[in-house]
């Protein structure tokens, strides 16, 4: 089989990495935007505060389906150096010519230390996911050895053991220093790799449902997650992390959900190709601050009648994401040209 056919065959998941983006851009919205500037429950009230908590609690799984897919598929991969180096200088040449238009559009002052951090995006944590990716990448090849070398059943225990470490432990009392970070650190992310290993390995699903029954109790376990916060006020401000024991269920669900179902669309596969640097744009530290502070994008929508908040919230993150996509389409066209002359000049 080819690479371009295994891309058509593993529409699936691309659709997947694309509505996982939707969902950064979303939680981006509430986080960045409306956190800052009101309190959700005293701001919205009603009907409206519980769909925006349900549209939250949809969205909350973006980061940990984005670490299932790629564990899913770098279990059977090669490590390669040029992949490594790409992801660097993918996200160096983004950031860097970010900073650069934001300068010349007004929006920033230039300094040194920004353009360095920009140069060097990954080692200075510009985009945190991005460093982790990094180094989980790095780590995969001894991954992959040691998932090659455990049986069924000292995966499964070792997958036991990270899960009442990183996600029940950390949910009932959380300990800052052993690496998960509320689902932001490594060890977290070194877990859900292991996972989406041990589901290609064995092919695993834990009930034999049907696929749609995983959708129904993804939905279901979103609409749970959302009264328990509306219901407490938003009190319960660890149900909103990665690594809470909800959250993790409902990742599981909907990626075995996508796992099951067949598309073969070269639509999505090219779409999916250019969605990773929405969130190079989005979130890089100037735009950031442009989109949620200088825009307007805000006070327009808390401005708005009440009954209509919901739905420009939801407009503006689509034509967020729409936006930052065509400028991805640019920038990675540019990208490519320029990162496959370097390599064709050092072959020579």
């Amino acid at each position: 089989m080819t690479n371009k056919e295994n891309r058509i065959r593993e529409s699936n998941f691309e659709l997947l990495r694309i509505i996982s983006m939707l969902m950064v851009v979303i939680l981006h919205f509430g986080t960045h935007g409306f956190s800052r500037y009101v309190n959700i429950p005293t701001f919205l009230t009603g009907i409206n505060e519980f769909i925006y908590y349900f549209i939250r609690s949809l969205s909350i799984i973006a980061v940990n389906l984005y670490v299932l897919v790629s564990g899913y598929f770098l279990y059977k991969s090669q490590f390669k150096l040029k992949k490594l180096i790409n992801l660097f200088l993918m996200t160096s040449f983004f950031s860097t010519i970010i900073y650069i238009l934001c300068i010349l559009l007004g929006y920033t002052d230039f300094t040194f230390v920004s353009f360095i951090k920009s140069l060097f995006a990954v080692f200075f944590e510009q985009y945190w996911f991005v460093s982790l990716y990094f180094i989980m990448y790095i780590l995969s090849p001894y991954l992959n050895r040691l998932i090659d070398h455990l049986n069924k059943k000292e995966h499964f225990n070792l997958l036991l053991i990270l899960v009442l470490i990183t996600t029940v432990w950390q949910f009932i009392y959380p300990i800052a220093n052993i690496g998960v970070a509320s689902g932001y650190g490594l060890i977290y992310f070194l877990f859900l790799y292991l996972l989406a290993a041990y589901i290609r390995k064995y092919n695993f699903i834990m009930f034999d449902f049907g696929k749609n029954v995983y959708l129904i109790l993804f939905i279901f376990l979103a609409l749970f997650n959302a009264i328990i916060i509306y219901k407490f006020n938003d009190s319960l401000g660890q149900l909103y992390n990665y690594n809470s024991p909800i959250t993790l269920l409902m990742s599981y669900c909907l990626f075995l959900y996508f796992k099951q179902i067949k598309i073969k669309s070269r639509i999505i596969n090219f779409t999916s190709v250019y969605v990773f640097g929405i969130y190079l744009i989005h979130e890089h530290p100037v735009v950031r601050e442009i989109l949620w502070s200088k825009l307007g994008i805000i006070e327009d929508v808390i401005s708005t009648q009440t009954n209509f908040i919901i739905l420009k919230f939801v407009c503006f993150s689509l034509l967020i994401f729409i936006s930052c996509w065509f400028v991805s389409l640019i920038l990675n066209t540019i990208f490519n040209i320029l990162f496959n002359k370097i390599f064709y000049c050092n072959r020579q």
